[in-house]
């Protein structure tokens, strides 16, 4: 009898060691699973999105632009995309400030005052955040912050596409950073917020001392599709 006893209190014991360094190696794997809790995986994965929006580009004294954009990103993993392309159309309005210039000062010609027209933007994507909060303890929201980084190839012109003369063209080439965020609608469907500013600092049409560098801020929401 005193032999069983021992037998079962050398298997407690070896039991109680096993799961202890089992704990422990989950632990190693994962620190923050014992202590934050379990980090689960992405519910909304996207592999390739196609986002058609509007933007708003407020920053200049002359004009105010109103555009549309169509845009193509490949989701490498769930922390890096690239931005394959985003194409962007803007239809101008100029200031007040503008057109009291002209009234009043001849020697000023709209030509004076290059518009962004047409933008085309090739990024690379972080997705920094990911998470879900509860609405009213009714539904789940699923959002995602990200920032952006890349290229820009733009087309300026005094006038709006409708009535461009190539005479006053400029074709410049820059670099923007930016910040976005999504809200998913369901799996396929989400919504993006984006925020980007463009610093253009070569022109193909202007000597060098001539160009100085110029901002271009732009506020973009758009409706994007995971194929």
């Amino acid at each position: 009898m005193k032999g069983m006893n021992r037998v079962l209190a050398a298997l407690v014991l070896v039991g109680f060691c096993t799961a202890g360094m089992t704990g422990q190696a989950e632990g190693s794997e994962n620190p923050l699973s014992s202590r934050d809790g379990p980090i689960q995986k992405r519910l909304y994965a996207i592999d390739h999105e196609l986002s058609l929006g509007w933007s708003y580009l407020p920053l200049d004294s002359y004009y105010k632009g109103y555009g549309v954009s169509l845009s193509y990103t490949i989701h490498l993993n769930h922390l890096w995309a690239i931005e394959l392309f985003r194409l962007g159309l803007t239809y101008n309005l100029d200031s007040d400030l503008k057109t009291k210039l002209i009234e009043q000062m001849p020697d000023i010609s709209p030509a004076e005052f290059p518009a962004m027209v047409l933008m085309e933007n090739t990024n690379l994507l972080f997705k920094m955040l990911y998470g879900k909060q509860t609405f009213l303890n009714r539904q789940v929201l699923h959002y995602e912050l990200f920032v952006s980084g890349g290229v820009t190839f733009a087309f300026r012109n005094p006038f709006n596409v409708h009535e461009i003369d190539m005479e006053y063209a400029r074709f410049e080439f820059g670099v923007n950073l930016g910040v976005g965020f999504r809200f998913w609608l369901n799996p396929d469907w989400s919504v993006r917020v984006d925020m980007r500013n463009t610093l253009l600092l070569l022109s193909f049409t202007q000597g060098f001392d001539d160009y100085l560098p110029k901002n271009a801020a732009e506020i973009g929401l758009s409706l994007s599709y995971a194929l």
